[in-house]
């Protein structure tokens, strides 16, 4: 499939909100008082084979601080480590790396040391091979807001009710960015270094374009007439007509490429029956990361998708255009001014972005949060 000549934001996407709800007031910030996070595994560990498995608990260490740590200890190589994923610093983390069995007892041994450094090992099992990036189903994650009036706390209830039946857009956070939100500028199609982190964050900026490009479809939908819109996107009035009476405010394009949710196969949308599916959580649009050996949308959808399609000289993949947060529990201690927000998300998505979507506007920035 050809796409267009070759497009690069340099600045980053507008951020359309799920809720079109005013903006609501509280206080976060990201530390292992108030945050923390913990990992669920893909799947459960066999008990036997040559790889130790670790369940560890770290407060305010980066994973590669802590794999670091674990490497001086026992000699084990960097490289000989699993994991699952990268996890915030500033907080409290629970997960799990592999590493061979060879190397477990100096560990164990140093754990006083490990203590020392806010690391904690609370449970040793074994498996069969090392644990691979992102085999895990997804975080548990914990936030306390503070500075909460009552007034916000029954806006909050509001929006989660809301959230928990619509999801979320699945953007990628401040932190994919870098400190100055503009990594992914070191990875521009001119280039000839293309360095595979800044790559993947180049894919990431142009999916949280394409996002944004959907959303404010979305948002002007609820503004204007199809026929209004005619001239600002290239989709055709009886299209426009058509997606305006989806009652999802994620509107579903002939051609999109859908996907079972919250794991399947990919396919594309000529159903009608998909925007009920939608409804009820059974798929969930995607949004391209480009590269090499992925399926692009088709018809309608593959307007809307063109500009932000590249073949660069990475694996492309799909990534979901919404989530949707399950086991949300908020309660409010009112003599504190203070609540507590649980949840769960599937592998990929932003706690800082599920939050921006409750409150309503951006809260952090990139040097906060890289």
């Amino acid at each position: 499939m050809k796409t267009q000549a070759p497009f690069f934001p340099l600045q980053s996407p507008t951020r359309f909100f799920a809720s079109s709800h005013a903006p609501i007031d509280f206080y976060f910030k990201k530390c292992a008082r108030d945050f923390s996070v913990c990992e669920e595994p893909l799947y459960p560990f066999s008990g036997t084979g040559h790889h130790t498995i670790l369940k560890v608990r770290k407060k305010d260490q980066s994973t590669w601080e802590m794999l670091s740590l674990f490497s001086q200890i026992s000699g084990c190589k960097m490289a000989d480590f699993g994991y699952a994923g990268l996890k915030d610093k500033q907080a409290i983390s629970v997960q799990y790396i592999s590493l061979p069995k060879i190397y477990t007892p100096a560990l164990e041994k140093h754990a006083p040391t490990l203590h020392d450094h806010g690391i904690k090992i609370l449970e040793i099992n074994a498996h069969s091979h090392k644990i691979r990036l992102g085999h895990l189903k997804g975080n548990h994650f914990f936030m306390r807001l503070k500075k909460l009036k009552p007034l916000d706390v029954r806006k909050i209830e509001q929006v989660l009710d809301f959230l928990r039946v619509y999801g979320f857009p699945n953007y990628f956070g401040a932190q994919r960015f870098g400190k100055s939100g503009d990594n992914f500028k070191q990875s521009a199609p001119r280039s000839k270094k293309l360095n595979a982190f800044f790559l993947s964050s180049y894919q990431s900026h142009l999916f949280n374009h394409w996002l944004s490009a959907r959303m404010r479809l979305n948002a002007l939908l609820n503004h204007f007439s199809p026929k209004e819109l005619c001239a600002e996107f290239p989709l055709g009035l009886d299209t426009l007509k058509a997606i305006k009476d989806q009652e999802h405010y994620f509107k579903l394009l002939e051609g999109d490429i859908l996907c079972h949710y919250p794991f399947g196969k990919y396919f594309v949308h000529e159903d009608p029956l998909n925007c009920t599916r939608l409804l009820t959580q059974e798929i969930a649009p995607t949004g391209l990361l480009s590269g090499q050996k992925v399926a692009h949308a088709q018809k309608s959808a593959w307007s809307l998708e063109c500009p932000y399609a590249h073949p660069l000289k990475a694996q492309g993949d799909r990534r979901y255009a919404l989530v949707f947060p399950s086991e949300v529990r908020f309660s409010y201690i009112s003599q504190e001014a203070q609540g507590k927000l649980e949840f769960f998300l599937p592998k990929g998505a932003y706690a800082t972005i599920f939050l921006e979507e409750i409150a309503g506007r951006v809260l952090f920035s990139p040097k906060e949060l890289a």
